[in-house]
């Protein structure tokens, strides 16, 4: 029958071991605790991107109108609805054939050879990008119940 060798003492004390499980017990926990964090975020944030991009959208809409009473209404009418020799811009034929962009240059650097005065800073005018961006989104709101106007580019209002 062999003999029983003798064991060697533990290479780490026990009191030292059960000090480590604790310690990658509560690393667990807290991985745990992370992943459900971004889990939940993940779910959430969709909506939250949604809500936040309404405010902003109604934010921009209530400044444009703004800036458009301020600085457009002159020639071009109080709500965009004409008002002598400058574009009715709250017509179905000028929102509907004209994007974002196209109306964002119209307004920075105006209109050569009319009385369309450039407004963006960057042309000598006195509205920064964000304002244009302002006055595009209250133009862009006006679509939904823009009037049909054939002669909008006389400036013809609706009958």
């Amino acid at each position: 029958m062999p003999r029983e060798r003798p064991q060697p003492p533990p290479f780490e004390p026990e009191w030292l071991e059960r000090s480590l499980d604790r310690y990658l017990t509560w690393g667990l926990v807290f991985m745990m605790v992370l992943l459900a964090g971004f889990v939940t975020y993940r779910v959430r944030e969709p909506g939250l991107r949604r809500t936040a991009a309404r405010e902003q959208q109604a934010s921009y809409n209530a400044l444009g109108h703004e800036l458009f009473n301020a600085s457009c209404a002159q020639c071009h009418g109080r709500n965009a609805t004409g008002a002598g020799s400058a574009p009715t811009l709250n017509s179905t034929q000028f929102l509907k054939t004209t994007t974002d962009e196209q109306i964002r240059v119209l307004v920075s650097g105006g209109v050569s050879g009319s009385s369309m005065p450039a407004w963006g800073l960057d042309f000598g005018g006195t509205m920064t990008d964000e304002q244009v961006r302002q006055v595009v989104t209250y133009l862009r709101a006006l679509e939904p119940k823009a009037p049909s106007i054939p002669g909008w580019r006389k400036g013809d209002s609706a009958k």
